[in-house]
């Protein structure tokens, strides 16, 4: 169910096709090792902004998941 909220979320955001979450996987070009988490590694290889990641990582674990995405992609939309 979980899953199917993220795949809806994305989709409402237009993400789907930078972001998707299928079959309970988070998948974005930025994850390069595909391990459903963007790393601050990654996060900064894929030119995202490096000062944002902390944003993103809401549980402070140095890592960024499908939800976190979400939420701060749907938070950078709203402050527009």
């Amino acid at each position: 169910m979980r899953h199917r909220l993220i795949l809806a979320g994305l989709a409402a955001l237009g993400l789907t096709s930078t972001a998707l979450a299928a079959e309970g996987r988070f998948i974005h070009p930025a994850d390069t090792n595909k391990d459903d988490r963007i790393s601050k590694t990654e996060w900064v290889a894929y030119k995202l902004p490096p000062e944002a990641f902390a944003k993103a990582d809401r549980n402070g674990d140095g890592l960024v998941d499908g939800p976190e995405f979400v939420d701060w992609r749907t938070a950078q939309k709203t402050a527009k």
